[in-house]
């Protein structure tokens, strides 16, 4: 079978379906018939971001072609919206840890790849571990508050699910991280032994502790129906100080044959000292050492063995001869005490090749399995079969079963490995960027963990990543300033800057009909909308001529405070404002300098020129000089193309079309009379203006 078939074979199976429960309900319990006769079905539409689900009833027919008298109940026109749960709020703190991690490993690995090393991506393997000790830990401290059973099933399924991704996942940090180290001693065996103890904890040591303090001496010992299966689980997982410490505690009985007496006592002395291997020391050396306990290993063994033809119905010889067959790696003995095939590995691993490396793993995995029926083997125990045969196709299949996060970070840390290039022809598409994909979706429904979705299609590192990046955080809403700020803070990440631009030009309309004109004017700017700014500018002149307060200044002032926004309207707002201040103050002259440069330099639009023109009247009629003769001349230059001008005729009819503004009919007929005073005060100043000079 080549490897592409052995993907096609995984289905993903679902045991349980997610059940929605309408309350109140559209129809009386147990009248489901009787409701569905009457031309009424469902209907539903997904949100396609929030994974919300709004649910109505609709007719099966249209209404046209069924009688007119149909009844209409009032549920006939309620809207359900429900919201389906694609990441459970506990997992809040471990999606941010996680992602951290994830961030900061593509960051260092994109720029210092080659400095960071195994070392490094073990260090990151570290912290990944550490956040699934700790889930599992919170959840089983909520598993003891759950007063619900529907509840508790939920935290216990929890539970199990990162217990599996830590082991998967542990295992993968032992093969590829862990044995890769430099030093002497690179075995798999003590990184596997402490893996499986760790996670497949068996014996428990609560239960020695238990058939320790339940006996009062070593007969009462012995006389513990669990004591010598305890034993032999013991040597099997390779606990040998406890193995001896209890040996040693139930040699003493008086029920102990004499040669089961002496035998125990024996084999917690050689147990004590089965060789344990360091990474200053050479494989040689170890094996030295290793071949003389083995040896004496079996001495005892055969020792035994012989007294058995003798003591027939010696239970607690036998019980030793087997301690010592699994100690001395006998395959039979450790397959027929071995519960699981973990078990078995570990321990032929520990007593018959105690300097296996990795790559040894496959090939003794395969002959541990042909002992088992794999047909009832759970998501867990193929995930990791295929990592130990290195099938990783197989692996990231079952892994995404087990928890999309797990083949998410699992391909990932394997492609930043190199492991993985060699099977991505296995896939119709990269996996690395697939199963990411996969698990940006899943943090996409979530209301708090949305910007973590976006991250993983972004660092994906391909094109599509980013394009479901800009797809996605176009169409969210924009619910608050923070999130706002978030996401243009995604954009800047990914350089997104028709995204940013989208997103700032709706801000900008939010703020405006909110009557944050600032903030309106700030978004605006940042896209260069000029037309949208100068809207805004009408509004603040059409609110000052309406109230005749000049209230619009700290607007200005914020906007301008940064320096870099140029814009013609806001130069106007801002001379004007200067002009009334000054005038306020009684600084005719200073109000008349600005007065005109504002209508010399054409910064104010064409339709507040009339009333500029108004604002200069007291200053010419005024008891001081304020125009020179030449000034005066510009007043009455911008007056005649205020009157000449089609272009600014356009404009103030279009300033009169505009609800914003206020002008009416009988505003127009009072310019004209004010324009003709203009006229008349023009005069004066001017023949004022020479008499003087």
């Amino acid at each position: 079978m080549s490897r592409g078939k052995g993907v096609d074979k995984f289905v993903v199976k679902r045991e349980k379906e997610t059940a929605l429960h309408l309350k109140p309900g559209v129809f009386p319990l147990g009248r489901q018939s009787e409701w569905a006769a009457q031309n009424r079905t469902l209907t539903f539409a997904i949100h396609p971001l929030t994974a919300g689900v709004a649910v109505s009833v609709a007719g099966k027919e249209p209404r046209e072609k069924i009688s007119k008298d149909i009844k209409v109940y009032e549920p006939d026109e309620r809207v359900y919206f429900c919201k389906t749960v694609a990441v459970p709020d506990g997992r809040l703190p471990f999606a941010n840890d996680t992602h951290a991690v994830f961030v900061a490993m593509q960051s260092i690995m994109g720029q210092e790849a080659e400095e960071v090393g195994v070392e490094g991506l073990l260090r990151m393997s570290a912290l990944y571990r550490e956040a699934m000790l700790r889930q599992v830990r919170m959840l089983q401290d909520a598993e003891q508050q759950q007063q619900q059973q529907q509840e508790s099933e939920f935290v216990e399924a929890e539970v199990e699910v990162f217990q599996s991704m830590h082991a998967i996942w542990h295992l993968l940090e032992i093969i590829y991280l862990a044995t890769n180290l430099p030093g002497l001693n690179t075995s798999v065996v003590p990184y596997y032994m402490e893996w499986l103890n760790f996670n497949f904890p068996a014996p428990l040591a609560e239960d020695g502790q238990r058939i320790a303090d339940s006996a009062r001496d070593a007969d009462a010992l012995n006389g513990n129906a669990e004591l010598w299966p305890y034993l032999r689980k013991l040597a099997l997982r390779g606990h040998m100080t406890t193995l001896a410490n209890m040996l040693e505690q139930v040699a003493p009985a008086q029920q102990l044959s004499a040669p089961a007496a002496r035998w125990a006592r024996e084999l917690a002395r050689v147990s004590r000292e089965m060789p344990l291997g360091t990474n200053d020391e050479t494989t040689g050396s170890f094996n030295a050492r290793w071949r003389r306990w083995s040896n004496e290993m079996r001495d005892i063994a055969t020792a035994i063995s012989s007294l058995l033809s003798e003591e027939e119905e010696d239970s607690q010889l036998k019980s030793l001869f087997t301690i010592a067959e699994i100690l001395r790696g006998e395959v039979d003995v450790i397959s027929e005490e071995g519960d699981l095939w973990q078990d078995v590995l570990g321990a032929i691993l520990l007593y018959s090749e105690p300097t296996a490396q990795a790559d040894r793993l496959p090939a003794l995995a395969q002959a541990v399995l042909k002992q088992f029926q794999t047909d009832e083997f759970t998501q867990l125990d193929r995930a990791l079969v295929a990592l130990l045969n290195h099938d990783l196709a197989e692996f990231l299949v079952y892994s995404n079963q087990i928890d999309s996060w797990l083949s998410a970070h699992t391909s990932d840390i394997m492609d930043h490995l190199g492991i993985l290039d060699e099977w991505r022809s296995v896939f119709a598409v990269d996996p690395r960027a697939h199963y990411l994909h996969l698990l940006g979706e899943k943090y996409l429904s979530h209301r708090d963990l949305w910007h973590v979705g976006l991250d993983y299609f972004g660092q994906s590192k391909t094109s599509a990543g980013v394009s479901l990046v800009e797809e996605s955080i176009v169409r969210m809403p924009l619910e608050s300033d923070r999130r706002a700020q978030k996401m243009l803070g995604v954009c800047a990440k990914y350089g997104l800057t028709t995204a940013a631009d989208r997103i700032h030009r709706q801000l900008g309309r939010q703020k405006w009909q909110r009557g944050r004109l600032g903030a309106a004017i700030g978004h605006f700017a940042r896209v260069e909308d000029r037309n949208a700014i100068g809207q805004i500018c009408d509004q603040l002149w059409a609110e000052y001529l309406k109230s005749g307060n000049l209230t619009y200044g700290p607007i200005i002032d914020g906007v301008m405070a940064g320096g870099g926004l140029r814009h013609d309207r806001l130069q106007f707002l801002t001379q004007y404002r200067d002009f009334h201040e000054s005038y306020k103050a009684g600084d005719f002259v200073a109000a008349g300098r600005i007065l005109l440069a504002i209508l010399v330099d054409e910064t104010a639009p064409p339709h507040a020129i009339p009333d500029l023109l108004v604002d200069a009247i007291p200053l010419l009629e005024g008891d001081g000089l304020v125009f020179s003769a030449d000034d005066t001349f510009e007043l009455m230059r911008c007056a005649e193309a205020l009157t000449q001008s089609p272009l600014v005729r356009k404009s103030i009819e279009a300033a009169a079309a505009d609800p914003m503004l206020p002008w009416t009919e009988s505003a127009a007929t009072s310019g004209q009379d004010e324009l003709g005073i203009f006229n008349v005060a023009c005069a004066r100043n001017l023949a004022r203006s020479f008499v003087v000079q």
